[in-house]
């Protein structure tokens, strides 16, 4: 009986050490998929590839980042081609430069066109490319993110809750990067750039040529505006993580857009960035997403209505 009785005791325990076991390995595979799934970054994509030389870490539980010195260099794919910005006083109220408008409804294409008029001069809408440089006497202010980074003090609010529920909602790390640089900054970007080049063996000429494909010549930036954020590691492969699928379905709901999408180059000049997104106005980035279109396109539109 004794004996019946340890041999029981024996299959209990060794029941138990088993079903731990498999709870442990449960636990590791889910926590390992949830850190790719979250980060879509290895460890040794931790450095941005021709980030800004003044890198910000992630930010903290309260979307604040921290600071630090890097001397790695500046990226910034920003605007390159584009339409002419001219102010048009014939737009349909449904794109009024009014935050508690409507969102614009695809069913109803015509809906307001005889009503009250808007000028494309919105200064949500303002295009900044190569051929349409920041205006000499465009002004606006700005407030702080952090220490550091600073944002057009009428967008910063709608910046800050779309990172705040995009954290909350995902679970995922996103923080702000790069938003406004001053004039100065950009030209050390640019610099930077043009000096690979030259040190490759091409020309001044060349390299100005080289260079301006992939960051924007001074004053022909959208960071000058304080309307652009670069989200994260300014690397393509942002778009394999959760937080980018999150601000691809509700960045519009906060006025944001994704400023250079895939397949969109002919028209932008700009190579597809996953982590670069524009400060347009919730009604304006409504309509850029259900039609489509790219911030050139979507002026080129509004240009066009009766």
């Amino acid at each position: 009986m004794y004996k019946g009785k340890s041999y029981k005791r024996r299959k209990r325990r060794l029941m138990f050490a088993r079903i731990r076991t498999l709870v442990i390995l449960v636990l590791v595979v889910w926590g390992i998929i949830n850190l790719f799934q979250n980060s879509g970054e290895s460890k040794n994509d931790d450095k941005p590839v021709d980030s800004q030389n003044v890198l910000m870490e992630p930010m903290n539980n309260n979307g604040v980042g921290a600071y630090r010195q890097d001397n790695q260099e500046v990226y910034d794919n920003t605007d390159k081609d584009g339409i002419d910005y001219v102010p048009d006083s014939n737009i349909p109220n449904s794109y009024a430069d009014n935050e508690n408008s409507p969102a614009y409804n695809e069913d109803s294409d015509t809906q307001n066109q005889a009503s009250e008029e808007v000028c494309i001069d919105d200064w949500r809408l303002i295009l900044v490319n190569a051929d349409n440089p920041v205006p000499d006497d465009y002004t606006f202010e700005l407030s702080g993110i952090d220490e550091t980074r600073k944002f057009d003090s009428r967008a910063i609010d709608d910046l800050k809750k779309l990172i705040e529920d995009c954290r909350r909602d995902t679970r995922g790390s996103i923080w702000a990067q790069s938003t406004y640089r001053d004039r100065n900054t950009q030209k050390t970007v640019f610099e930077r750039k043009v000096k690979e080049y030259i040190n490759s063996g091409k020309s001044r000429e060349e390299a100005e040529e080289l260079a301006a494909t992939s960051v924007s010549r001074p004053g022909t930036s959208e960071h000058e505006i304080g309307l652009a954020v670069d989200f994260n590691y300014a690397k393509t492969s942002f778009e394999n993580t959760n937080v980018f699928k999150w601000l691809m379905e509700h960045a519009h709901e906060y006025g944001f857009i994704l400023r250079y999408p895939d397949g969109k180059q002919e028209i932008t000049k700009v190579i597809y960035e996953p982590w670069h997104f524009r400060y347009v106005g919730r009604e304006h980035a409504e309509v850029i997403k259900t039609k489509g279109f790219c911030l050139e396109e979507y002026i080129d539109y509004l240009k066009n209505q009766e």
